[in-house]
């Protein structure tokens, strides 16, 4: 059965980084902070196709290896971007076998994002959200550290409009538009079992078998809700209430493992120190490589296809 006008022309417009496999007809919606890595490079590598490979090479902005999937240019990830126009029309109308998401707690997706992006000071993220920035950063406690949760939260609460320059940030309920209808399965990543059992069987009817499911971006700490102060927990719930009606999460079933203690400081210091320098090398290749015009940033790509969306 062919796609719907309005679903081929969402997945076109807005989800041009999402796997797509033509042979397959498998379609993979990834939210960010939603096991999208982990799945995409299990993808990836099921498809025949290394990794890391080429995609060490990649020239965006990325720190860790592990996030180079994403330019999926770099290493040839099987993507929407990769078909034209006419190919991918073709493969809409003749139909997808295959379509699927995985979704997240909304508290743990904002405390992941935080804590892999904004407190690690991974390039560039700061800046977009229009954070203070006072350079290389050094915590001397857990209490700073929360602090700094407390400061994110705090600035998209004064502007809630700031979600949409960061896609970790958008609402799940807005990144799929309001619609969970042409999923074939929709996971969760607190039972990421059973998505990886769904896309063994589908597979399989494709005569192939899924490569084994790793963590690929872990985030370098994590804390619990029971943490976090409770003016911010509830900025989180407020910020996020349309996730918690649409995916039916109870707000308060967060299923994270704090690992935060004194003595991780200095893992997370040096974490900051790699991405302060990576950023500083990459603005400066950035700057050199202008005369013969740069790759575009595919987050920022994606950034600016999701400020398109209907608020």
């Amino acid at each position: 059965m062919p796609e719907t006008p309005e679903f081929t022309q969402w997945v076109r417009n807005y989800n041009g980084l999402a796997f797509l496999h033509p042979g397959w007809r498998l379609l993979y919606v990834s939210i960010p902070k939603a096991a999208g890595t982990s799945l995409n490079v299990a993808l990836t590598r099921t498809a025949g196709i290394a990794f890391p490979g080429r995609f060490v090479e990649s020239l965006g902005e990325e720190s860790l290896v592990s996030q180079t999937i994403w330019d999926g240019a770099a290493g040839g990830r099987p993507m929407v971007d990769s078909l034209g126009d006419a190919e991918y029309e073709r493969l809409m109308r003749g139909g997808l076998r295959h379509v699927f998401t995985v979704v997240r707690h909304p508290v743990e997706r904002l405390l992941t994002t935080w804590s892999s992006k904004y407190l690690v000071r991974a390039p560039y993220y700061r800046a977009r959200l229009g954070l203070p920035d006072p350079g290389l950063r050094r915590f001397e406690s857990v209490e700073e550290v929360l602090g700094d949760l407390d400061q994110l939260v705090a600035q998209l609460c004064a502007d809630p409009a700031l979600v949409h320059r960061d896609v970790h940030l958008v609402s799940q309920y807005e990144l799929l538009r309001r619609d969970l209808s042409r999923f074939d399965h929709v996971g969760r990543t607190d039972r990421l079992g059973e998505t990886i059992d769904w896309l063994n069987g589908r597979l399989a009817s494709e005569g192939a078998q899924l490569h084994e499911v790793g963590h690929d971006n872990d985030s370098p700490i994590d804390v619990e809700p029971s943490m976090v102060s409770p003016r911010t927990l509830q900025r989180i719930h407020d910020l996020y209430a349309a996730d918690f009606d649409f995916l039916g999460f109870d707000r308060d079933a967060v299923g994270m493992t704090a690992n935060l203690h004194d003595g991780l400081l200095p893992v997370l210091n040096r974490e900051i120190e790699h991405n302060v320098r990576a950023e500083v090398l990459h603005s400066a290749a950035t700057m050199a490589s202008r005369h013969s015009g740069p790759r575009p940033d595919p987050l920022a790509g994606v950034a600016t296809r999701l400020r398109l969306l209907p608020r």
